[in-house]
């Protein structure tokens, strides 16, 4: 069977690593699947989906070859930006499928690492984009010849299973995702802060973990209607439980959470950045320019069930086949195909 390792910078369960395990679980009697990232709480997450699963230190990069060698992949699935420098940089005989779910700001301008990974998309195999946004705002695009764009796709009646049990404590907001910098959790804080001066009857819950979950957890201490939950197996009890699902984050390639709140009846909505903004609208969410204008938005939609009610309607029209898990899974399966056949005819 056909040997893939999937690489990853992350230990927490985010989008693009669940990505890899939805690859994973739906192309396991195809492809024989490694999972490579640091230790963490994905661990978790992988034992479940019965994956297997190798830790690796970057500090200790002769023992993570070492390890790749054993396993003698026929691909390379890197992940992120740093797992696409890394591998590609590592190894010059095995064919790298470069998946970036990213649109970080510096891919836009004339920079080190934009000029560095014209190296690292040329000497892919493939180098796919979630959206448009991640592949268009990218300055060098047009320089790379082997692009491909791949929006991620859910198992919408998995997640619709898993949303089913109604949590003990429900939110009229929710925050889903890693408590970290490009995320911004500390402007959905601060947002939500705001929106209890007007409606002190608010429930608010943030769902992640992070390298800001200290901070997050001591700028709401003194706010009891914000709950901090951490990482959830399963948010998404908690997110058709919801009236909106809110995200702040300055960069987003994709957005992911905007498609999984709408599935599940949640208002989604989503800054005026990237993909995620793009996203949000195929979805019929919604995408807030100012945060005023936003503040307004949400303190009207809680205290004016009519107005809720118009704009919940708003999702039950969305047409969310694009993101659908058999097109999704489809497109990868004939990557990889044409990454093995185009390796073979070398």
């Amino acid at each position: 069977m056909t040997k893939v390792v999937h690489v990853l910078f992350s230990s927490k369960l985010g989008g693009a690593e669940q990505v890899a395990i939805n690859i994973s679980e739906n192309l396991k009697t195809a492809y024989d699947f490694t999972y490579f990232s640091p230790a963490g709480s994905i661990q978790a997450c992988l034992t479940d989906a019965e994956i297997d699963y190798r830790t690796f230190n970057p500090k200790r990069i002769f023992e993570f070859v070492r390890t790749m060698k054993a396993i003698d992949p026929e691909i390379i699935h890197a992940h992120d930006f740093k797992a696409s420098f890394l591998v590609n940089l590592l190894f010059h005989h095995i064919p790298i499928v470069t998946h970036i779910h990213q649109a970080p700001r510096w891919q836009t301008g004339r920079n080190w690492k934009s000029i560095a990974f014209k190296y690292v998309g040329r000497k892919s195999a493939q180098v796919l984009y979630v959206s448009d946004y991640a592949k268009e705002s990218y300055r060098y695009q047009h320089q790379l010849s082997n692009v491909t764009i791949v929006p991620n796709g859910i198992d919408m009646a998995r997640i619709v299973k898993m949303a089913s049990p109604k949590p003990a404590q429900t939110f009229d907001l929710l925050f889903v995702g890693r408590l970290a910098e490009v995320k911004d959790p500390e402007k959905f804080v601060e947002i939500a802060q705001q929106l209890l001066v007007t409606n002190p009857e608010l429930t608010i819950g943030i769902i992640g973990d992070g390298v800001l979950k200290e901070r997050i957890s001591h700028l709401i201490q003194a706010t009891p209607q914000i709950k901090l939950l951490g990482f959830q197996s399963n948010p998404y009890q908690y997110m058709a439980a919801a009236k909106v699902v809110l995200s702040t984050s300055k960069s987003d390639g994709f957005g992911l959470t905007m498609v999984e709140a709408s599935l599940l009846g949640a208002i989604p909505i989503a800054p005026p950045v990237g993909g995620i903004s793009q996203t949000a609208v195929k979805v019929n969410g919604f995408i807030y320019m100012q945060e005023d204008a936003l503040i307004e938005f949400l303190t009207r939609l809680f205290s004016d069930a009519e107005f809720y009610c118009e704009n919940k309607l708003r999702l039950a029209n969305a047409d969310l086949h694009y993101y659908d898990k058999s097109r999704f899974i489809d497109q990868i399966q004939r990557v990889y195909q044409e990454v093995l056949s185009d390796d073979r005819s070398r």
